[in-house]
């Protein structure tokens, strides 16, 4: 469906066309299609296919790295502030395959491995789905409750780190630091995310909040399309979110 509407759209030249593509392999004969008919194609959110990256006019993109860096750092901190230096760890992603799953997760080993008494002993695809992702982590509690145990998970989006709160309070299980329990850190922040964090039951999150990245993305295409110099690649700085500075962002997460 993408593909064919992204073709129409080629078909009615517009000034420039705006894509945030559901699947970065099928549209890249678009993407080329576009070049070739003068209409340029900005990419947003997840970055294009490799190669298509040279076709595309600009990319503005989240630093997707740094989301899985300040995941990372707050299992880390979460753990060592209930005073754990060893501890296994699960991450339930967005949909695997992703460019976008693949850079969260390459910034979050590079940081967790700093920390070598912590080990990340599964990494399920949780298809940024939050029923999906809260079966996983019941299935992962009840398989290393006899090997250890899990004591900090990582869900990719706030929606899916939740229902990860939710099936470890379904197994029995405690939850925060101040209950000695499993850290749970988010990522793409909402309302229900950054509650939890002033619940304490979810140590942080990052923001990357649809409103700052909209007007942000926003405001690049405006300089491009009035002829200002741009690079080719935008990234977009984002913000680690833990219970110290969450009422700073909390009114940004909480309309997500």
């Amino acid at each position: 469906m993408q593909v064919q509407q992204f073709n129409q759209a080629i078909a009615q030249k517009p000034d420039a066309i705006l894509l945030e593509a559901i699947d970065t392999k099928s549209v890249v004969p678009s993407i080329r299609k576009a070049k070739a008919a003068g209409v340029p194609v900005i990419n947003m959110d997840g970055p294009a296919d490799p190669s298509a990256e040279n076709d595309v006019a600009l990319q503005i993109l989240p630093d997707n790295a740094q989301l899985g860096r300040f995941a990372a750092q707050n299992v880390v901190e979460g753990l060592k502030a209930r005073g754990l230096d060893k501890g296994n760890v699960i991450a339930i992603t967005g949909t695997k395959a992703s460019l976008i799953t693949e850079d969260r997760m390459r910034g979050f080993n590079e940081e967790l491995a700093k920390s070598p008494g912590y080990k990340l002993v599964a990494t399920e695809d949780g298809d940024w789905d939050a029923v999906k992702s809260g079966k996983i982590a019941q299935e992962l509690f009840a398989k290393y409750g006899s090997h250890g145990g899990v004591q900090a998970a990582y869900g990719m989006a706030d929606y899916q780190a939740v229902p990860i709160i939710q099936a470890a309070k379904q197994a029995g299980l405690k939850v925060g630091v101040d209950d000695k329990g499993l850290i749970v850190t988010g990522s793409n922040c909402t309302k229900a995310g950054v509650d939890s964090i002033r619940n304490g039951l979810m140590f942080g999150t990052a923001s990357e909040d649809p409103g700052t990245q909209a007007k942000d993305t926003g405001d690049w295409v405006v300089k491009y399309l009035s002829g200002t110099k741009v690079p080719q690649k935008v990234i977009l700085p984002q913000d680690r979110i833990t219970k110290e500075n969450v009422d700073k962002f909390y009114d940004l997460c909480k309309v997500s």
